[in-house]
């Protein structure tokens, strides 16, 4: 997915408790060493019969031979020439990292389902973009196996995806993999370690699909949205972290294109009776304090109505739905956490458009999941505003869906096949860095830049923003805690 949040660097993260995951690494493929070496140990010697040294090894003469290949051993054993000096030191060229996880065939086989098919998921520009295919099937696997951090997400990332294609991955494997790569991510984080920055940057795209295996599990607990939500605005840490240049200099910035918003001329596309629930807030309501949090939600929600009105399906509009969650105010996070119904109201509309994205195996299953645990949190007084979520719940038909969202029985898509390779000009034209007001911003001299802006209702926003990103600093909290709460 091409798009997501990121702030100015901010070295101060917090530690955190890892993942309390018990698992058990299967060894027993490595146990073929031992036997290998007892047979070659046993090929250097020979009995010589009755004599008094029987028991020692008795090695056949040969003629001395210079060779340039190494010593006998080094090329018995397959291995670069060594320089055997005095007889005794043997030194032996080795690769210069060789990553630990990869012991047996089953992390192979995830690395290959990774390079292989697994990162088209992370994009919409995989298949149309060969810098984008580059990136996520080369640049980020030669950061893993110098970052092994990355190594256990990427294994982590290949078992969950198996699984859900119901693969024969066992599931202490899949927990193990899980386990390492949130533990590695949270220790890298503290660490900040320059060298694994661009790691980190990788990192944090690939964890949103490790974090989102609660929603296939049916013993987690409800409302999990909340906590994912909360990982996804989790990334802006590891911009507070690494620096633009280091972003610019890593070559993966375009994984985190957005495509702008227009915050005044999406409020136009709200619907009525969701801005009318957020009006109506009197003096003395609960939310009062936090009527204008609500009205912010609602303009970026209504970003995706005026796409679904103006452009119809397209892959601009899997990504506004996909990265909506980096888009979300930090002020409403704490309202969603306290099951406020207007906050789950606003999160039952937006997880309406999630069901229309199809062919991403980690948003699978996740809008009829949540919706219904929303319509059982809040009071009979909301039912009547979650019509809408209801209604969607009992259709798979992607033109019911939005249908129903746009309120237009008689909407029809348009003929024209946007998800063909170069049918969508705006892959082209629209797709940059933009920031949390929908402006496109830049780096230049390894700083942020913001070259376009759309009309706020707050401009004053924009000149006083501290970060890149977001207008809410003060409410920054790190993905160690994000990461901790969600499991």
């Amino acid at each position: 997915m091409d798009g997501v949040d990121a702030e100015s660097p901010d070295a101060n993260a917090g530690p955190n408790a890892g993942l309390d995951i018990n698992f058990v690494v299967d060894d027993s493929s490595l146990l073929h060493f031992d036997k290998s070496t007892s047979e070659i140990d046993s090929s250097n010697s020979k009995p010589s019969g009755d004599s008094p040294d029987s028991n020692k090894p008795y090695h056949t003469k040969r003629p001395h031979k210079k060779s340039r290949a190494g010593c006998q051993q080094c090329k018995r054993r397959k291995v670069k020439p060594c320089f055997d000096s005095d007889g005794s030191t043997v030194v032996v060229s080795e690769p210069m990292f060789r990553p630990s996880e990869m012991t047996d065939a089953l992390d192979m086989k995830m690395l290959w389902f990774y390079t292989s098919r697994g990162y088209q998921f992370f994009s919409i520009q995989t298949g149309r973009s060969p810098a984008v295919d580059h990136v996520l099937q080369v640049k980020i696997v030669q950061h893993a196996f110098q970052s092994p951090f990355l190594m256990d997400c990427l294994m982590a990332v290949s078992s969950l995806h198996l699984r859900t294609m119901n693969q024969p991955v066992p599931a202490h494997r899949a927990a193990a993999y899980c386990s390492r790569a949130f533990e590695g991510y949270r220790k890298a984080i503290e660490a900040a370690n320059p060298v694994d920055f661009p790691a980190l940057i990788a990192c944090s795209l690939l964890m949103v699909a490790v974090s989102s295996h609660p929603f296939r599990d049916p013993d987690s607990k409800p409302l999990y949205v909340i906590d994912w939500m909360q990982v996804w605005r989790g990334i802006s840490l590891i911009f507070e972290i690494v620096t633009p240049r280091v972003l610019q200099d890593s070559g993966m910035a375009m994984l985190f294109y957005r495509p702008p918003v227009d915050l005044e001329k999406a409020a136009s596309y709200i619907p009525n009776n969701l801005l009318f629930m957020v009006a109506s807030i009197k003096s003395g309501d609960a939310d009062d304090e936090h009527q204008q949090t609500y009205y912010d939600m609602l303009k970026y929600l209504g970003s995706l109505y005026q796409e679904i009105r103006e452009h119809g399906f397209s892959p601009i509009l899997d990504l506004r739905i996909v990265t909506f969650l980096t888009f979300v105010p930090r002020p409403f996070i704490p309202l969603a956490k306290e099951h406020r119904p207007r906050a789950l109201i606003l999160l039952a509309h937006y997880l309406c458009f999630t069901k229309m994205t199809r062919g991403v195996w980690w948003l699978d299953g996740i809008a009829d999941r949540e919706i219904r645990h929303i319509c059982k949190s809040v009071g009979e007084e909301w039912v009547h505003l979650l019509r809408v979520p209801q209604m969607v719940l009992r259709t798979e038909s992607k033109v019911e869906i939005a249908q129903l969202i746009i309120n237009n029985r008689n909407w029809t898509p348009a003929e024209m096949d946007r998800y063909e390779r170069d049918r969508d000009p705006r892959l082209i034209t629209d797709l940059r860095l933009v920031d949390n007001q929908g402006s496109e911003i830049d780096i230049s001299q390894g700083e942020w830049v913001i070259k376009t802006a759309f009309p706020i209702a707050s401009p004053s926003n924009i000149a006083n923003m501290p970060k890149y990103l977001d207008p809410y600093p003060e409410l920054s909290t790190s993905v160690a805690e994000v990461m901790s709460n969600s499991s």
